[in-house]
Formats: structure tokens, C-alpha cells, sequence
């Protein structure tokens, strides 16, 4: 044994695998073979069970589908029975009325039949003057689908699904044509069975293909409950022809099919034999040799790899000084050094991201902070509040007054203020917008008064009613309303704000979301660059542990809710009064 050890770790586990394992195992594998022959054909008997049985369970699940659909489509409570019975008699599309309801329909069979997907299921409705409306997917030539629609007799009892099969259909394409198995089911009005139409659902016959290829060497068969094939794989073969067959089935169960399998078990035991006349048996005897062995050349290996998953979890804890003692020149000692080495690469890293976070924050900080102070134009606002005051125009003073308490707030906008102060600044936003847009813009507030001295940064919530008033009233409206919500939820401040405009799509919500909580900068064409600002601001203030909550409200426009871990206030200091800023 010294002489194994003179190798490194690889050549070790490489000799050890040639003299105690292939060496052997191919001794004993011609032996061993025939001792295991009929267990590998047994088990390569319950394998193929296993696969009928979920190739019939898929086909179970398929047709489900298919005719759970179908009792969905045109059902009492379905949003499609008024189009159905309004399109009943159509022939053409002569009005918009009409091709509204055909669009419709057909949007609903897409959404109906989507789960059969996979199957490249033709799916198409046609009513009572032969008018066909189609899924999204259709591929089927119309005159030749028209062809053997009207070839088709309706049974006089037609309530239930029957299967009817359709040979040869040509394709749009007109290149090649393809078989159909249709799951056939008319439609009718539930208080008096009047007929609406009839539903087509199709199945190719290049989706039974494709399931069988994947079944093997055998022969597939699908039997209808009449005892005829719908189908066979490889198309042509007889299960009677193959000499030594074993044969496994399996019943679908909603349209009663039965699937067979048959296969040649002299053909499985003669592949087998090239396999497994040199591995199979032999890895279950040889294996407890290779095992000590292994075990052997792991006691070498376990005991440095511990130590590094002890010092990579002390490091992770937070231990930066910590380094795995390298010794000797094995391949244990060069993963150490390139450990260690990998540990100061880190530390230095975390240095200058920390460096880098430290300098971003100040910069966005200023950034965000920094405001022109124009002083002169509050004295002259000022001065024209006066004189409108004394010619006796308390509305237009009214206005000059919130003008000079937002002009105020943008230039303190690096303190915090209070929770009232805040919304007393918001009032005055929505005057302003009110008079420039010449809109009624209702804003309600409901503060908290356990919060409502809650310092938060100043204009944190400016750009949120701002998108409202911008982007959701910008058709106009009368009605227009804002709600501004503060309230204590399981210790944290929870600042909900939302509005009655025309909001956005669910995909323009969620590109919004991913492109604030991702941290992307906000693209030029991007209308709510305000957000961002938000958002940015409620990190550097709260930390990670706070977030901003963007979706739809209950009156149909956008919802934004902030939530600042444990009610904490942004850091107290010297806030002036709103209404001595007024003054």
C-alpha cells in the first residue's frame, strides 16, 4: 500500500479504480449475466408499464383539459354565452357589432384551450350557418376543413362529446396534410337546448407521434372504446408480428381509449447483454473493496476540507484575519493557498465597495439635496401676497401663500420635517395644481396623530401626488381625488398613497417595479423619473429593511405604499413650523 501513497488524490483514486474495480467486473460479467437476465427483462417489463402508464395518464390529462374547456365554452355562467347566441345565424362579418363578437369568441377559445398548448391543437367554432371562427393557432386549409365539415352528420342526441376523425386535411401551407382526431361537442342555450353551434377541438395525429417516439423500440397501439385503432406507431405494424413479445396496457380513462405497448423481450435481453456482461453484477461485489480504499484516501482528504469549511464559515461570520494553514505541497496545500489568497481578494473588495457605497451615498445625498435658495423670490412673492391681501383677493393670496410654502420646502429639502408638516405641504401642491390645471383635485388625509410627529425627509411624498395629478388626471376629470393614508401597522409607519386616475397596465406596473427594485437608473422616455427619486431616498434614509410597494387602487388608479421599519423617524433636527414658513 506505501506505494499507492507516493501518488497525489487523482492518481490514487484512478489506480484504485482500475485494479479493485474494472478489473474484476470484467472477469465476472459474462458470468454474472445470466444470473440476472430474467430480473433485467422483469424490470425492463415494470419501466415499460411506467411509461404507458404516464403516456396514458398525459393523454388523460390532455383530453381533461380539452373537455373541461368545452364545459366552460358556452356554459350559463360562461362570459361567451350572449356572444354565442347573438352570433348563432351570423354568415358574414357585415357590421363592427359582429367582428367585435367573433373577436371575442375567439379570444376566449384561446384562453379556454391554453393549457393544450403542446398538443398543436386546431380549435374552432362553427354556428349554425356554417361560419367558422378559429383559435390563434390555426393551420387548417378552409376549404378542405369545410369539405368534410359538411360531410359530417350530427347524431340526433348530441349533448355529449363524441371523437370524429378527420383523414388527410390539408394544411394553409398546402404543402402537406395531416390527420385530426376532433372531439366534437354542440353547443347549446342551458333553459331551452336551443343549438348555438358546434365546437371543434382537434388533436393531430403528429402529436400521438411524437408521444410514442419517445417510448423505445416497441409498437404502440390506441384503441377506441368501439375496439377500432385511432392509432399506431410505427405507422403499419402489427403486434402480432414481433416473436417473442411482452405486451403492458393502460386505459385512458375519460374518453375510455386503451393504450398498448408491445415489445420484443429477446431484443431488450440481447442489448442488455452488451451492457451489463461487463458492469452489472460485478459493481455490487467489487464495490466494498473500492469502498475502503476510497475511505481510506478520503481520511486525507476530509480532514484539511473541514478545516477549510470551518475557517470559510468563520470568515463569512465575520472573522476577516482568518486564513487556512497551508501545509506541505499536495493538491489540499495549493487549494489552500489559492484559498487564502481568494480571502484577501475579498477583504479588499468588501474595502472599496464599502469605500464606493460610503462616497455614493454622499453624492446622492447631495444630489438629491441640493436646491438654488432664490431669496429674492420669496420677498417679491411676498410682497405680492401683501398687496393682494389689502386690494381684498384672499383666493389668489391664498395661492401666492402655498407657492411660498412649497418654495420654502424645495429649498430645505436636505432637513427632515414632520408628518403634519409634510401634509400640510402636500395641501398646498394640490392648490397649486388645482389652479394650473383648472381641475378639482380632492386631496384626503387621514394622519395618525400617534405619528403624526414622525420626522420623515422633506417632499418624500411630493412626486407620488405629483404622478397623479400629472399622469393619471391628464384627460381630465371632475371627479379627481387623491387619498394620503399614515397609519401604524405591527410597529411600522405605513404611508399609503393613491389615486382615482386611469392608471396603468399590469405590464407597464411591472416594468416599473423591476426597474425601481432592480436599481436601474429610470430611462429617458420614462414619465415617472420622480420615483426613482423616492425610492432612492427611502433607501439611503431607512436602509434596505424599507421598501415602496407599487400597484392598483381600489378606484381604479395607482397605489404606492411606503413602509419604514419600526415607525422610526429619519433623525431629528431643527424643523420650522409650516405655518411660520407660510408666514
Amino acid at each position: 500500500m506505501q506505494w499507492l501513497l507516493k501518488f497525489s488524490f487523482y492518481r490514487r483514486i484512478q489506480i484504485s479504480l482500475i485494479v479493485f474495480i474494472l478489473l474484476p467486473l470484467a472477469f465476472v460479467s459474462v458470468a454474472s449475466y445470466y444470473l440476472i437476465k430474467d430480473v433485467v427483462v422483469e424490470k425492463v417489463n415494470a419501466s415499460n408499464q411506467n411509461m404507458v402508464n404516464v403516456m396514458a395518464s398525459d393523454l388523460d390529462k390532455n383530453v381533461e383539459d380539452m373537455i373541461y374547456a368545452s364545459n366552460l365554452f358556452g356554459a350559463s355562467d360562461s362570459n361567451t354565452l350572449e356572444d354565442l347566441i347573438a352570433f348563432k345565424e351570423v354568415s358574414n362579418l357585415s357590421s363592427s357589432k359582429d367582428y367585435f363578437t367573433y373577436r371575442r369568441i375567439a379570444e376566449f377559445m384561446d384562453l379556454a384551450y391554453s393549457k393544450t398548448s403542446g398538443l398543436n391543437a386546431q380549435v374552432f367554432f362553427v354556428n349554425n350557418s356554417h361560419f367558422v371562427i378559429y383559435a390563434a393557432n390555426n393551420v387548417l386549409d378552409y376549404p378542405a376543413l369545410n369539405h368534410w365539415l359538411r360531410e359530417q352528420k350530427e347524431p340526433a342526441t348530441s349533448n355529449r362529446m363524441r371523437w370524429e376523425k378527420a383523414e388527410e386535411l390539408l394544411q394553409i401551407s398546402g404543402k402537406r396534410t395531416e390527420t385530426y382526431y376532433f372531439a366534437v361537442k354542440s353547443i347549446r342555450t342551458p333553459d331551452n337546448g336551443a343549438k348555438l353551434g358546434t365546437l371543434y377541438v382537434g388533436i393531430p395525429s403528429e402529436y400521438f407521434e411524437r408521444t410514442f417516439a419517445k417510448g423505445g423500440e416497441g409498437l404502440f397501439q390506441l384503441i377506441a372504446t368501439d375496439g377500432h385503432p385511432l392509432f399506431e406507431y410505427p405507422k403499419g405494424a402489427v403486434l402480432s408480428e414481433l416473436a417473442h413479445a411482452k405486451e403492458v396496457q393502460a386505459k385512458v380513462g375519460r374518453p375510455g381509449w386503451k393504450l398498448i405497448y408491445r415489445f420484443d423481450s429477446k431484443a431488450i435481453t440481447a442489448e442488455i447483454s452488451q451492457v451489463y456482461r461487463f458492469y452489472a453484477i460485478t459493481l455490487s461485489a467489487c464495490i466494498a473493496a473500492f469502498l475502503v480504499i476510497s475511505v481510506f484516501i478520503a481520511r486525507t482528504l476530509h480532514r484539511p476540507l473541514q478545516k477549510l469549511r470551518r475557517t470559510a464559515e468563520q470568515f463569512g461570520g465575520g472573522n476577516r484575519l482568518l486564513r487556512f494553514p497551508v501545509r506541505g505541497k499536495d493538491e489540499v496545500a495549493v487549494l489552500g493557498t489559492a484559498f487564502n489568497h481568494m480571502l484577501d481578494q475579498i477583504n479588499r473588495l468588501i474595502a472599496e465597495v464599502e469605500q464606493e457605497q460610503e462616497e455614493k451615498r454622499e453624492i446622492e445625498l447631495h444630489a438629491l439635496f441640493s436646491q438654488i435658495r432664490p431669496h429674492f423670490l420669496l420677498n417679491t412673492l411676498n410682497s405680492i401676497k401683501c398687496n393682494l391681501v389689502l386690494e381684498g383677493d384672499p383666493v389668489n393670496s391664498r395661492q401666492i401663500d402655498a407657492l411660498m410654502s412649497l418654495l420654502r420646502a424645495y429649498m430645505r429639502v436636505n432637513e427632515p420635517c414632520t408628518l403634519r408638516q409634510e401634509c400640510k405641504l402636500l395641501q398646498d401642491y394640490a392648490a397649486i395644481m388645482q389652479m394650473r390645471s383648472d381641475m378639482p383635485i380632492a386631496l384626503h388625509v387621514e394622519l395618525d396623530e400617534t405619528l403624526a410627529e414622525m420626522e420623515v425627509p422633506r417632499l418624500m411624498l411630493q412626486p407620488l401626488v405629483e404622478n397623479a395629478i400629472v399622469h393619471g388626471f391628464e384627460d381630465g376629470r371632475e371627479d379627481a381625488a387623491i387619498w394620503l393614508g399614515v397609519r401604524r401597522e405591527d410597529g411600522d409607519c405605513v404611508i399609503a398613497v393613491s389615486d382615482n386616475g386611469r392608471g396603468m397596465s399590469e405590464t407597464d406596473l411591472e416594468r416599473l417595479r423591476r426597474t425601481l427594485h432592480a436599481g436601474n437608473e429610470p430611462q429617458a422616455s420614462d414619465k415617472r423619473i420622480g420615483l426613482a427619486n423616492v425610492w432612492s431616498r427611502i433607501k439611503l434614509t431607512y436602509g434596505q429593511a424599507s421598501s415602496l410597494a407599487i400597484g392598483r387602487s381600489r378606484q381604479g388608479g395607482m397605489a404606492f405604499t411606503i413602509t419604514i421599519p419600526g415607525g422610526a423617524a429619519a433623525g431629528r433636527g431643527d424643523v420650522d413650523d409650516v405655518q411660520s414658513d407660510a408666514g
